[in-house]
């Protein structure tokens, strides 16, 4: 991971493939890299592992009670599924945060397009 600026918020990329038949996960990971998210996401589409991959933008943070590491929501995330011809089409979108979450979903506009 590169090195941050104090202060300024650190942003990783938590992916999941599902699969058809049952929709529980076939492989998930995170990553410090966007790219890196999609392309491990669209190689579990491509195997036919998958029919359907969610990225979330999160970020660290400490549960609370336990303050136990965990990762909390921003709020953007982009869906992956194989099109007709055989490649990956994404659409970003936009959710609520995780409950309890104080601080709010990061601006969206630091994540990129």
């Amino acid at each position: 991971m590169q090195s941050q600026n104090p202060g300024q918020i650190v942003i990783l990329y938590s992916w999941t493939a599902l699969s058809g038949s049952s929709g529980s996960s076939v492989a998930l990971g995170i990553t410090d890299d966007r790219g890196r998210a999609m392309q491990a996401g669209e190689e579990s589409l491509g195997s036919g592992q998958a029919i359907v991959v969610i990225i979330d933008a999160v970020r660290p943070a400490m549960a609370p009670h336990t303050l136990a590491p965990c990762y909390i929501r921003t709020g953007v995330g982009w869906v992956g599924r194989c099109t007709a011809v055989g490649e990956v089409s994404w659409a970003r979108f936009f959710a609520p945060g995780d409950p309890g979450d104080r601080a709010g979903p990061v601006d969206p506009g630091r994540i990129g397009g």
